[in-house]
């Protein structure tokens, strides 16, 4: 027989609801699943074109005085970092779908913030053996979410049609010649005249955005926007 004592106390801080990114138990449940410990971080002084953190100071990041870029403007929540970097590496790396519909309430609020009006969204696509390989798109998951959040349809427009290596250790310049020409807009796909929202987990240097939103354009859309769960500092790619 289950103690009063037990059953109020599990009624002021109900068991197995846990942090998403540390998994101590919260005290109740939350929209955005995160205890008082980790600090995720803001992105709030950030470069009005590509969205990355720039200092509080600066309007437009270094890269962006000097780049014409193929889509408008980027915006992430998060600066890539600590927390914000664990709960992509948990969704992207380790099978916690679970995991999309919370941040994509933060991406959400984002979207919100900003004076965007967008037709369809899509997402950045991955090839298909590595969809065979890790079973899911984790841009996928979180545009589906971020669709339905802001009440728009979640559209398919975007294809993996070149296989390319890993990115991690190579700069802007080397990013953007071995991304180019790894996308193509999917058979059948209605993007003339569209305004677009392209969803991916993280923004790096821009590289792969880019190439999605050139692509985007080539086939007649109208504009297109850059939503991230997260983007890493511009100050980190000034060399």
């Amino acid at each position: 027989m289950i103690k009063p004592v037990k059953i109020f106390r599990e009624f002021l801080y109900p068991s197995g609801i846990k942090c998403i990114v540390c998994d101590a138990e919260l005290e109740k449940d939350t929209r955005y699943g995160v205890c008082p410990n980790c600090k995720l971080p803001y992105n709030e002084n950030y470069c009005t074109v590509c969205g990355r953190a720039i200092p509080a100071q600066n309007i437009i990041c270094d890269t962006c005085k000097n780049t014409v870029l193929p889509f408008e403007s980027a915006r992430s929540s998060f600066v890539y970092g600590d927390a914000s970097a664990t709960l992509v590496h948990k969704l992207k790396y380790r099978n916690a779908r679970y995991l999309a519909p919370v941040m994509s309430e933060f991406m959400a609020d984002t979207y919100f913030s900003t004076e965007w009006n967008v037709d369809a969204v899509t997402c950045v696509p991955i090839h298909k053996s590595r969809m065979r390989q890790r079973g899911y798109n984790q841009a996928e998951l979180l545009a589906r979410e971020v669709a339905t959040r802001i009440k728009k349809d979640y559209s398919e427009l975007l294809e993996k049609t070149v296989k390319t290596k890993n990115m991690v250790k190579l700069n802007r310049v080397q990013r953007m010649e071995l991304i180019r020409g790894s996308f193509g807009a999917k058979f059948g796909a209605e993007i003339c005249g569209k305004k677009i929202l392209l969803i991916d987990d993280v923004l790096t240097t821009g590289a792969t955005a880019s190439e999605c939103a050139r692509v985007l354009t080539a086939n007649g859309a109208e504009s297109v926007n850059v939503l991230t769960f997260a983007s890493v500092a511009a100050t980190a790619w000034l060399a």
